[in-house]
């Protein structure tokens, strides 16, 4: 079975590129913006959310924090793709940061990483 990506981005080529790109190896469900994507990861947990930063209403990572705000959510692996440098220091930073264009090997190698479980020490100090 596919891991399921939830992809994020109020850009709809940026959408329908990284499904196509990740399709062969992620089951993918697209959100336009920070409101719909919340309600489908309540609704449908997915194994990784892949998220813009900039967008309008709410932004990434206003939905990270969101999301790491309910238990039963707040393992599930974020990756944020933006054209923007990280803002350091915030706890809604999200697992990993890469800044466009991103190499699509690149892409897929990083969800892999943040798809594998985690030992038990290392996830134990982070809570």
């Amino acid at each position: 079975m596919k891991p399921r990506v939830l992809i994020v981005d109020d850009s709809w080529s940026m959408r329908q590129t990284l499904r196509l790109l990740l399709a062969p190896d992620f089951d993918c469900s697209l959100a336009e913006n920070g409101m719909s994507a919340l309600d489908q990861v309540r609704q449908n947990p997915p194994d990784i959310i892949v998220s813009d930063v900039n967008m309008d209403g709410m932004d990434g990572y206003e939905l990270c924090r969101r999301v790491r705000a309910e238990p039963p959510l707040q393992n599930v692996p974020f990756l944020f793709i933006s054209g923007h440098a990280p803002r350091l220091g915030m706890p809604e930073a999200g697992d990993a940061y890469l800044i466009k264009p991103v190499q699509p090997a690149v892409l897929i190698a990083r969800l892999n990483e943040l798809l594998q479980p985690r030992p038990l020490a290392a996830a134990a100090a982070q809570s």
